[in-house]
């Protein structure tokens, strides 16, 4: 892979990385700048976005694995899209049932959106 590639792929690694340690360190800041519920921060919803936080650690750390490991990126980069448009699929349905956390669901549409498009991009050209 070539240095700019790899920074593409480092970029996408640390910015997976970097949404999965916000509800370690920030669940409450990073759940209202979404725009979910005040009353929908608790116990249970923290818990909940630190599992789905150690997911996206461990997807992070993969992208890394595959700058080193180029036979095994594009089955990572393909991964990683595909986590995103099964993030993508989850979010249908609070916004089709209305279950009124739209804006935080449709902000995290658009990351997973943003994220899984640049995935396949990256699965793309490798």
């Amino acid at each position: 892979m070539s240095i700019v590639f790899d920074s593409l792929v480092a970029g996408m690694g640390l910015g997976r990385i970097a949404l999965g340690l916000a509800p370690f360190v920030a669940a409450g800041p990073a759940s209202r700048l979404l725009g979910f519920p005040a009353s929908h921060d608790n116990a249970t919803a923290r818990l909940m976005a630190r599992f789905f936080g150690v997911r996206d650690i461990g997807l992070g750390i993969l992208a890394f694995y595959a700058i080193k490991n180029p036979e095994a990126a594009s089955f990572i980069f393909l991964f990683n899209a595909l986590m995103d448009a099964g993030d993508l699929f989850a979010i249908t349905i609070p916004l089709s049932k209305r279950q009124g956390i739209d804006r935080g669901a449709a902000l995290s549409a658009l990351f997973a959106l943003g994220g899984g498009l640049g995935w396949l991009l990256l699965w793309l050209l490798s």
